[in-house]
């Protein structure tokens, strides 16, 4: 077990509220209201003490990001371990991005605000590292699954890159449609009232185009939701009142 100096715990404890601070003034005032300097003046420190912790705006977005990038991975990671069928532990990965959007709807408002816009140039690269490998933790816990499916035969290999298309296209229909959900507040009028369960169908229709089995048809994915809540996640569903 590390263990971490008191100074070592001072640093990391104002490098946590300069975040926190920082996510509420991105919410409230958006990418153009949130300065160095208000951060500053809202954590009463002077401008330089932000500074010898982030060297720029953009800085603080990449940190940020890494934050939520690192908060959604660990759900991953825990729902990539259930113990069942491959497809059961994907739709595990499912429950853990159901309960990422309930418990931290900060985290994804922000995410939104920080994705459009250009920080790349101005972060540090270490920040900027630290994204890339939280954000990648996610997609390996999803392939890492895919690789196990098809090494047991599941689901239907149509080429080497399998593991990284599915994946990619899991990824791209969850974010595109919690994007939807959040901006579109007519979505009431497609047909659609609750946008949760469409991205459940949905997935189920992916991995049921892939051979994945058990197909959606032969077993209830309900129930195996309700087991991976109380199993893998029985404090998070009680927090959001899943369970």
């Amino acid at each position: 077990m590390t263990t971490i100096s008191r100074k070592q715990r001072e640093i990391q404890e104002r490098e946590d509220l300069i975040l926190n601070v920082a996510r509420e003034m991105l919410l409230e005032r958006g990418y153009l209201g949130m300065t160095m300097d208000r951060i500053a003046t809202e954590i009463e420190y002077s401008k330089g003490t932000v500074y010898q912790h982030f060297s720029s705006k953009e800085d603080v977005l990449v940190a940020l990001a890494g934050q939520t990038t690192r908060t959604r991975a660990s759900l991953f990671v825990r729902a990539a371990q259930y113990q069942g069928a491959t497809r059961d532990r994907m739709w595990a990965i499912g429950v853990a991005d159901d309960l990422f959007m309930r418990l931290y709807p900060a985290h994804w408002q922000s995410e939104q605000i920080i994705r459009a816009v250009s920080i790349q140039s101005k972060a540090t690269r270490e920040r900027l590292s630290q994204l890339e490998s939280t954000e990648m933790e996610s997609f390996h816990a999803v392939s890492g699954i895919i690789r196990d499916a098809i090494a047991q035969g599941d689901p239907v290999v149509e080429n080497e890159s399998t593991p990284h298309q599915l994946a990619f296209g899991l990824w791209s229909m969850s974010f595109g449609a919690h994007f939807i959900s959040a901006s579109s507040p007519n979505l009431v009028l497609t047909g659609m009232s609750d946008g949760d369960e469409s991205l459940r169908r949905n997935y189920n229709a992916l991995l049921d185009g892939y051979g994945w089995t058990p197909l959606s048809s032969e077993i209830d994915y309900t129930a195996t939701r309700q087991r991976v809540l109380e199993q893998v996640f029985p404090e998070e569903g009680r927090r959001v009142g899943l369970l």
